[in-house]
């Protein structure tokens, strides 16, 4: 099994998106910090010396005010004092120190100057009010130490330094210069580029993530109603063939499930009755499965996929589930109106190891020979497939049958269809067989469960089609009839070889091509159009198996049918059951009408191929006549007169 791939998962791209947002938040984070960090350093580096210098003022400030038992009224009383205080702060005043003062605070609680060394036009006059800003100036009174105040500027580094002078342990003044150094502008412009950068990328994959998450939202929602059956309301096969490559196998166990004898419901109440039975079946199955373990797929008309869950490396719990989907349908009244109602039946196959496959397609493949088996045992069943079972060394494998047809083992055998009158060979059936390493010979029913639905069956049908056309080639007088499925109608690589046989003169008319009636076939509207092509090209188109299926007589019209073979199953009860009799008659009277030859398929005695005469039928097919044989070894049965 494949890793899942990234992108199967959006929730994995919105956690990387949003990750990779929340890194760069952190880096925006980090480079604000860095700011500070640089602005910090920067203080150090500037103001360490300014400050040492400071202190020194404070302490010269405080000598020459020594034996003063009040400095603030000693000050404000001596002019020559306070032009000595000037001189000391005038010290101070450099390019980066604006502001040089000395502050006190009056009994209300307000500072006012004392002294001040700013130009004559900005000096502030003795006893004038000083404002304060900052609760920091009122904590000096606490501390008695040194305080720093930073201002906010956007070009600078700008702070107030307040140094206390002490008399007697407690403040009396405050000396204070106001600092600012410009910041180093391209440090400063690198870090601003940086921040608007990150910010962008932030706001861009922000809007990505919402864009992100809106969009996988939408999908998700569009993408549940593309896997989801309409008709059934359980996962279809477009989620199927997304997700077969992301199961785990070890998970569950596979189960194929098929509703019996389906078609016949069809035919007898019609597809919208058809289509409430697959409903109620569907819903049947749902409420007996285990919400969001088991997991139900519709992956064909009346066919339904069950990963039922395994629990602890144990199958009980799982195939309990089956059986009880299986004994539920068997108990339910299943409606066709109000009043009505049928049984329902259903076979089912099951691999219960599923984890032994190399590929979910082969275990489901496994599942579905275990289904094949019960329908041949007569359906209302289930089968567990057995790989130490008969079914499994009857039935080639897979790789048995590439081998074989890389090897050239592909063969066919011929059946003669003759003139019911005179006995005269029509036409060849041509019949899939398979040469084992044994030289054993290996009929369609050991080849066809195991490659149902699989590539691997249109390559059988091109090496069909190749080894007719051969002998088309080799014999310019016989007819030879191909078995085509409805798959082949509608496949364009099939065509392109017919339509490439049709140029060769004398082929297309000589070979028939043989169609099982199914619903695929009647609903289809390409398989029709490349029907009614293939007969303009020349082929002959042959109904096989009619009567057993749906029976659609305006079809054949439709479509130009040329031959109706009757299913052998109604000939081989021809003689003792009257409505199968009466069937066949009316099959015969209707293809009169519709100028359509009939072939009576199992023709296997005399009694049989003397009430076809009477029937008016044109050809016959079966062991009375001669049985499937190369054409180098074929043998003909007499018939006894």
């Amino acid at each position: 099994m494949r890793n899942k791939f990234f992108i199967k998962n959006p929730l994995q791209l919105i956690l990387l998106t949003a990750g990779v947002s929340f890194v760069l938040m952190l880096l925006l984070y980090g480079t604000v910090r860095l700011e500070d960090k640089i602005e910090n350093k920067m203080l150090q580096l500037s103001t360490s010396d300014v400050f040492s210098i400071a202190k020194n003022n404070a302490q010269s400030i405080e000598y020459v005010l020594k034996g003063s038992s009040n400095y603030i009224e000693d000050i404000k009383q001596q002019v020559r004092l306070q032009d000595n205080i000037e001189n000391h702060l005038k010290i101070l005043m450099t390019k980066n120190i604006k502001y040089a003062y000395l502050l006190y605070r009056d009994k209300k609680g307000v500072f006012r100057f004392l002294a001040d060394a700013s130009k004559p036009s900005e000096k502030a006059v003795l006893n004038q009010k000083f404002d304060i800003d900052n609760e920091e100036w009122i904590q000096i009174y606490e501390n008695k130490e040194p305080q720093i105040i930073r201002h906010t500027v956007l070009h600078e580094l700008s702070i107030t330094y307040l140094v206390p002078i002490l008399y007697e342990d407690q403040v009396q003044l405050i000396l204070a210069i106001d600092f600012s150094i410009k910041k180093v502008e391209d440090i400063n412009q690198i870090i601003s580029v940086m921040k608007n950068g990150i910010l962008g990328i932030i706001f861009v994959t922000t809007l990505f993530l919402i864009i992100l998450i809106i969009q996988t939202v939408r999908y998700s929602a569009v993408k549940k109603s593309a896997f989801i059956d309409k008709l059934t309301n359980v996962y279809n096969r477009n989620y199927l063939q997304e997700s077969e490559d992301f199961i785990n196998l070890n998970d569950y166990i596979l189960a194929t499930l098929d509703i019996d004898h389906f078609k016949k419901v069809n035919d007898m109440y019609g597809h919208d009755v058809g289509d409430k039975i697959l409903k109620q079946v569907a819903n049947t199955i749902l409420l007996t499965v285990r919400n969001k373990e088991d997991i139900i797929i519709r992956y064909g008309g009346e066919e339904f996929l069950i990963l039922a869950k395994v629990t602890r490396d144990e199958h009980v719990s799982a195939l309990n589930v089956i059986e009880r989907i299986f004994r539920n349908i068997q108990e339910n009244r299943f409606y066709i109106s109000k009043k009505d109602y049928i049984d329902v039946t259903v076979s089912i196959g099951v691999n219960l190891v599923p984890q032994k496959s190399r590929t979910f397609s082969e275990a489901f493949k496994l599942a579905d020979i275990a289904l094949y088996n019960a329908k041949n045992k007569g359906r209302n069943t289930i089968e567990i497939y057995d790989e130490h079972e008969d079914i499994s060394s009857s039935c080639l494998s897979i790789n048995e049958i590439k081998e074989a047809m890389e090897a050239n083992r592909v063969v066919c055998f011929y059946q003669a269809i003759v003139d019911t009158h005179t006995q005269a060979i029509s036409h060849y059936e041509a019949l899939l067989r398979i040469i084992d390493t044994n030289s054993e010979v290996v009929t369609p029913d050991k080849i066809l469960p195991v490659i149902q639905g699989t590539f691997i069956l249109r390559n059988i049908t091109k090496c069909v089609l190749d080894i007719c056309y051969k002998r088309l080639l080799e014999d310019s007088t016989v007819q030879i009839n191909v078995n085509l499925n409805p798959q082949d109608i509608i496949n364009e690589s099939i065509l392109s070889i017919l339509k490439q046989y049709a140029t060769d003169k004398n082929i297309a008319n000589r070979l028939g091509l043989e169609l099982i009636e199914t619903e695929d076939i009647i609903t289809c509207s390409d398989a029709k159009e490349n029907l009614l092509m293939l007969k303009n090209l020349g082929y002959k188109i042959f109904i096989d198996d009619f009567g057993s299926g749906y029976s659609n007589f305006i079809y054949l019209t439709e479509i130009k049918t040329d031959y109706i073979k009757i299913d052998g199953n109604i000939i081989k009860k021809i003689l003792e059951d009257r409505t199968s009799y009466l069937l066949v008659k009316s099959i015969v009277n209707f293809a009169k009408e519709a100028n359509i030859k009939v072939i009576a398929e199992y023709v296997s005695s005399e009694e049989i191929w003397d009430k076809i005469k009477a029937l008016g039928i044109e050809y016959s097919q079966g062991y009375h006549f001669s049985i499937p044989a190369a054409f180098d070894t074929k043998e003909s049965k007499k018939r006894v007169d």
